[in-house]
Order: structure tokens, then sequence, then C-alpha cells
């Protein structure tokens, strides 16, 4: 009978066993997710120098001089590890990059214009009131320049806005009220807006700045990230519903 080791070379329990404590203690979901990484880091060959490179990193990180081997064999014994385990660990996030990198590089650009809204970035100025005699009195003020709106919000305004003197963000687009958003979609920057109702206040709002989103480095790691976290929910989807899931892309890991 097969036998499960929590620590190497010690049974634990047998299969039957560690399929029950999956079920009932809700770890399937864990279960699929890390074999789903294990198989990508499998398939994501690394050079050797690289991996050497990348445990060296790793145990400085510990705090832990590479070249001192009993230090790094005190860590293994308590970590449970084997030296393959300790390069697993190390290259782990590696594999994974270059994984997104070669496998989602293609469809940044269309995921970015489907999704440009969502990050683009938002700031504005609110003020709420109850009252919609007030809101309009102060809008009033606000178009004749008798208070500034800072003045304004911190006075008078009923939201957690009043501490920064009425001034939101900057937020992604997709994290505002979706009426918020399509208030100031329309807008110029410096653009004031008449008091609206929304729910059970009523509203001034201001669009301060509007910063319009770029495929930058930053925002295609990002993206990436986007992408195969789809990817990964799919196919965990399909491993807890019982269903073997596509083969990995071997084709694009290839590509250098």
């Amino acid at each position: 009978m097969a036998e499960i080791e929590l620590h190497p070379g010690t049974p634990y329990c047998d299969v039957a066993t560690l399929n029950r404590i999956a079920r009932q203690q809700g770890l399937c979901l864990a279960i699929a997710q890390a074999s789903i990484y294990d198989e990508i880091c499998q398939a994501v060959s690394l050079p050797e120098e690289d991996v050497t490179a990348l445990t060296r990193a790793y145990l400085e990180r510990q705090e832990l001089d590479p070249d001192d081997g009993e230090a790094c064999a005190a860590l293994l014994r308590a970590k449970g590890w084997t030296q393959e385990d300790l390069h697993y660990f190390a290259s782990k996030g590696e594999r994974l990059t270059r994984f997104q990198q070669r496998v989602f590089n293609d469809e940044v650009e269309q995921h970015f214009l489907s999704r440009k809204l969502a990050h683009d970035q938002v700031t504005y100025s609110l003020i709420r009131v109850r009252d919609g005699d007030l809101a309009f009195e102060l809008h009033q003020r606000l178009l004749e320049g008798e208070a500034d709106f800072a003045t304004l919000a911190s006075r008078y305004s009923e939201g957690a806005e009043r501490t920064s003197g009425g001034q939101c963000g900057p937020v992604p687009f997709d994290q505002a009220h979706e009426t918020v958003v399509e208030k100031l979609r329309g807008c110029q920057e410096g653009e004031l807006l008449e008091p609206f109702f929304l729910v059970d206040i009523w509203l001034i709002l201001r669009l301060d700045l509007w910063e319009g989103a770029r495929l930058d480095t930053a925002m295609r790691e990002t993206l990436l990230e986007e992408l195969f976290e789809q990817w990964l929910q799919r196919r965990v989807n399909q491993l807890l519903a019982g269903q073997p899931p596509e083969p990995l892309p071997l084709h694009l890991l290839e590509r250098l």
C-alpha cells in the first residue's frame, strides 16, 4: 500500500486517508493549484547556472552564507528538504515568470485594450450631503469662487472624504462607484458637475485628474499576471470537476 510522507523517510498515512483528509478539510483546491504549479515548474527548464544563482540568492535572503555547507545542511534538516527541494523553491518564481511570458505574451495587447478603462486612474473631489438645498447652495458657492472645494468638503461632507478635503484617489476606474464613473467619463479635468442624487445622498463631483493607463513594463507584468490567473482558475476548475485539463503548450515553452 502506498504511503504518504510528511517528512522524508517517515511514513505518515496511506493514500485513502490523505484523500479523506483533503476532502474533509477543504484541501482539494490547494492541492489542485499546487499540482498545476508543479506541472509548470517541471515543464519550464532553466540553465544549471541560473538555478545555482537563484539558489544562492535564496539562501542569502534567508541570511545564510551559500558557501557555508553546515548552515545549508541545517536549513534542509529543519525544513525536511532535499537538495532538489531547495533548488525547486529557489527557482519556482523564475519558472512561473518565464511561463507567463512565453505563454501569454502574445495576448497582452488585446487584453490591455479590453481592460484599459479598468486600469485608468482617476482622482476626483467629492462632497456628500443629505440636504438637497445645501448641495445646490454649495455647488453655487463653488461656481462663484466664494469658497474652495477642500474647505467646503472638510466642513460639510458627510463621508470619509471629509478628512481629505474631499479628494478621492487616484483609484482605478473599476474600483469607483459605477454611477460616479459614468458621470466622470465625459468630463474635462477641473470640471464641476451639478449635484445629483445617488441612493440616499446628494453628491457634488469634480474631476481633478484622469491618468490613462499605458502599456509599460509594469502594466505588462500586471496583465501577464491577470492572464495567468484566469488560465490557472480554469485549469483548477477542470481538475476539481474531474476533467482532464488541456496539455501544457510545450511548443511555447521552448521559445527563447
